[in-house]
């Protein structure tokens, strides 16, 4: 029988929801065979517990320099002007300067196509599990696994699809070293990957309860399962899956969006009370319902590190763009203050923005504005951000040129990161409940237009930011626009930006041309010089190339189109 390297798979980036020291004492060696590794319940556990590794968040993470962090400086939210490391990634998606042999993030291909071996081998060897029930628990330990293995190998088949279209179905064990088995197998349609994912999350729901105890909040559950079956109807009925824009798409996705919208109230999952609580609280917060556990508290800290300004002993590399800062409404208007930019860099200013005062631009923003973006004069550990031409966080590093906004959102605003090198940890959401509002709402409007549940929806939203409601009377088209701003606004910097632009295709509108940044002189002058010239080329751009180096394990993988 084939033996399981598992110390070689398994240990180096082992989720927190089992500890490595845990496994260690586990692992009766450093290999063990399928009938050894699955006769024991702590063994199985621990063995798919590494599949929540490779969950993509929106933080740095050391198991993946190039590929995952911070997604949103590869879209109109936020942009690095350094490309290395873990830099790299948006760095040559926003530049355009990719292909199939030097792509950024390629790794997902392998490592979730691993992450889905590891729950085909747990299907496969789940009769193979002693039966164990935990006290409390609201299923038996086994069925709970067998549920967890169906869900991630469905939402890892589901990030394939968001990023490559239809990919390779495999729900059988392959062998590791032998890449021959791959020869021949060709790709599913894209239909019928997100077929694959939707049979797995009704499995998971077959045997998942709705929520976990906090001791093993972070796995997946039925709630989790019918979320992505929401987000899978949603994005099966949008513009680029559904050119001809048909109509029973959208009625499927409202049905899917409802169910996981009711669901999550049902079982607890209400808006926070405020926005900005949801991002500096270490606790748990109702709205979220998927996180991504992690072992790794630097991980905060690096974040941190390299949101905060230089002058706060930090190293910032990046930065929300001048776009997404313009984007946020005006209090009492409730409008976006600049329209555009002329060619020669100066802002068009909208006239219903009656608040705005170009002289002061950052006064009398709307609530999220300050929950997540920090500038020129905001308050930071008891000092004024200071990126004037002489100021103290306007520090000359090489030739990096930095947007002079920092993100603040999940920041830690007491860490003083020059006398204490420690961390609180928190919890970056993966799926909180304002999501689901938002899908609800999206795919109501597209069916049937702004009907007064599609307003109550957005307005609940923004009443928690204290905004105003939208106006009465908008039309399909408005109240589309009014919901893509929403998203961009409510949910920046969590990893939806960069899949919303590519599923309404509308990224070669946003990610393409000028994007700018801001400059403040001694004498408070401020400009918006240009930072960084994108490239989005429609004809490729909107789906990755395949790996050259996969297509040369399996000559029946068809490449996407353009590369």
């Amino acid at each position: 029988m084939k033996r399981i390297y598992i110390l070689a798979t398994i240990l180096p980036a082992v989720v927190s929801v089992v500890s490595c020291s845990d496994f260690l004492e586990r692992a009766p060696g450093d290999n063990m065979t399928e009938q050894e590794l699955f006769s024991k319940i702590e063994t199985a556990e621990a063995y798919l517990d590494n599949v929540y590794t490779y969950l993509p968040d929106f933080q740095y993470n050391t198991e993946d320099l190039s590929g995952r962090y911070k997604l949103g400086d590869a879209t109109d939210e936020g942009g690095f002007q350094q490309a290395s490391g873990y830099t790299q990634c948006p760095f040559d998606i926003n530049l355009g300067s990719w292909n199939s042999e030097t792509m950024p993030m390629q790794r997902n291909w392998s490592d979730y196509y691993g992450c889905i071996r590891r729950c085909n081998m747990l299907i496969k060897n789940y009769d193979l599990i002693p039966e164990e029930m935990t006290t409390g628990a609201a299923t038996n330990r086994k069925e709970r696994i067998l549920g967890e293995a169906y869900g991630l190998r469905g939402y890892y088949y589901f990030l394939l699809f968001k990023q490559w279209g239809g990919v390779p179905i495999i729900t059988s064990v392959l062998d590791p070293g032998d890449e021959s088995q791959l020869n021949g197998i060709k790709r599913a349609s894209a239909e019928e990957t997100l077929q694959r994912v939707l049979d797995d999350m009704d499995e998971a729901i077959k045997h998942l309860p709705a929520k976990h105890n906090d001791a093993n909040f972070g796995r997946f559950t039925s709630l989790i399962a019918t979320v992505v079956k929401s987000q899978v109807k949603l994005y099966w009925a949008s513009k680029y899956w559904n050119r001809d824009n048909d109509k029973a798409r959208w009625s499927e996705a409202v049905d899917a969006c409802r169910e996981a919208y009711n669901m999550a109230l049902q079982n607890g999952h209400v808006l926070a009370r405020t926005y900005r609580s949801l991002f500096n609280e270490t606790g748990l917060q109702s709205e979220v319902i998927w996180t991504k556990n992690s072992p790794y508290y630097y991980e905060c800290y690096w974040w941190d590190f390299y949101a905060m300004p230089l002058g706060y002993g930090a190293f910032n590399v990046d930065g929300p763009l001048q776009e997404l800062v313009d984007d946020f409404e005006m209090k009492e208007s409730g409008e976006i203050p600049v329209l555009g930019y002329t060619a020669d860099n100066q802002p068009i200013l909208n006239e219903k923005a009656y608040d705005y005062d170009p002289a002061h631009p950052w006064e009398g923003r709307e609530d999220r504005f300050y929950s997540c973006i920090l500038y020129h004069g905001a308050i930071l550990q008891d000092r004024p951000i200071d990126i004037s031409a002489s100021g103290k966080d306007n520090i000359n590093i090489g030739s990096i040129i930095r947007t002079n906004y920092f993100t603040n959102k999940y920041l830690d605003p007491d860490h003083n990161l020059v006398t204490n090198q420690t961390w609180t940890y928190r919890r970056f959401a993966s799926i909180r409940t304002a999501e689901l509002y938002l899908n609800y709402a999206e795919a109501l409007n597209e069916l049937d237009g702004p009907t007064q549940a599609v307003y109550q929806l957005v307005n609940d939203i923004r009443r928690r930011a204290d905004q105003p409601d939208l106006p009465e009377g908008l039309s399909q088209e408005q109240m589309r626009e009014k919901i893509y701003h929403e998203r961009r606004i409510e949910l920046c910097f969590e990893n939806h930006r960069f899949w919303d632009v590519r599923r309404w295709m509308i990224a070669e509108d946003v990610d393409n041309g000028p994007v700018h940044r801001v400059m403040v002189g001694d004498d408070g002058t401020i400009t918006y010089p240009i930072f960084q010239n994108r490239v989005f080329d429609p004809s490729k751009h909107y789906l990755f190339p395949i790996p050259q180096r996969e297509i040369d394990k399996n000559n029946a993988l068809e490449q996407n189109p353009g590369w």
